[in-house]
């Protein structure tokens, strides 16, 4: 891979994880965004193509360019191909800036906006937002340089009563037949999305990782100052391998994304910072690079 394709937003990575099919791009300062289609959502759009417009709900984690920069086309991309208007949620304490900025480039095409009071919608740490019948989204705070929030995919699965399993699908069926409950619908935390943010919002919420897919930052790598990082409200990757050897369930979840990378690295660079990450975490990382 070289270094144009890694630094080129319209060239995301397909991921498959743990049952998800996601499509995926995070570079610091280009652009950053996760597609989940099977859900209609995605989390961040600093860039946005067709592909992207097709999903109505965007979870903007916050409004920095590399993360928001895309929203203005989807609603521009929906309205042409006729889709219903976007969905996009941002946190409570920035939601009039990204209205006033979304009509300001209205003017500037001198066409008439949309009802942003209704497209634009203010999130607050503990709000819950539905995804249709099966699934919904959580919202956490999250430590960043400006208002942040990070989100939780839920989704309702339905699987076998403990009672059930292991038994003859015949006596299942006429048990089913027969009106008996041999169902349960469990609630699982399939993908955890964490924008930019500092090492502070794993340690105030361990909770975090309780999940199949999470999503996390490393902007700046070995060699690079830790300083760095915390001067613009990022974290290093020395902080997250420290985190997991003083406490692994802090990153107990099944899959680790590691995202946005400094424009400044190249694919060798981030390679190796891989193949150094301690046992029992490597296995698990996947770098979105």
């Amino acid at each position: 891979m070289s270094r144009r394709t890694l630094h080129n937003p319209g060239a995301p990575i397909d991921l498959s994880l743990a049952g998800l099919a996601l499509t995926a791009f995070s570079i610091s300062g280009l652009a950053t965004y996760v597609l989940a289609p099977g859900f209609d959502a995605c989390f961040d759009l600093g860039h946005c193509d067709l592909v992207g417009a097709k999903l109505r709900h965007v979870f903007l984690s916050h409004v920095h360019q590399d993360h928001a920069g895309g929203v203005h086309r989807h609603l521009s991309l929906r309205a042409m191909t006729g889709a219903s208007p976007s969905r996009v949620f941002c946190p409570d304490e920035s939601a009039d800036d990204l209205r006033a900025l979304l009509r300001a480039w209205c003017a500037l095409e001198r066409r008439d906006p949309p009802d942003l009071d209704a497209v634009v919608r203010p999130l607050r740490p503990g709000d819950q937002v539905a995804l249709g019948r099966r699934a919904h989204v959580e919202v956490f705070d999250v430590r960043h340089r400006i208002a942040s929030r990070g989100f939780t995919l839920v989704e309702q699965q339905r699987a076998l009563a403990p009672a059930w399993v292991g038994r003859p699908g015949e006596e299942i069926g006429q048990a089913v037949r027969a009106g008996e409950e041999v169902y349960v619908t469990r609630a699982r935390r399939r993908l955890t999305y964490v924008g930019d943010s500092t090492i502070e919002t794993l340690r105030e919420q361990p909770a975090l990782s309780d999940c199949d897919v999470l999503f996390l930052e490393a902007t700046h790598l070995p060699g690079t100052p830790r300083e760095r990082a915390w001067a613009w409200g990022h974290t290093h990757l020395d902080e997250l391998v420290e985190l997991f050897r003083d406490d692994p369930g802090l990153l107990r979840a099944r899959h680790i994304v590691i995202k946005h990378f400094s424009v400044k690295y190249d694919p060798d660079d981030i390679a190796r910072a891989h193949a150094a990450l301690p046992d029992g975490l490597r296995e698990r990382v996947v770098m979105l690079a």
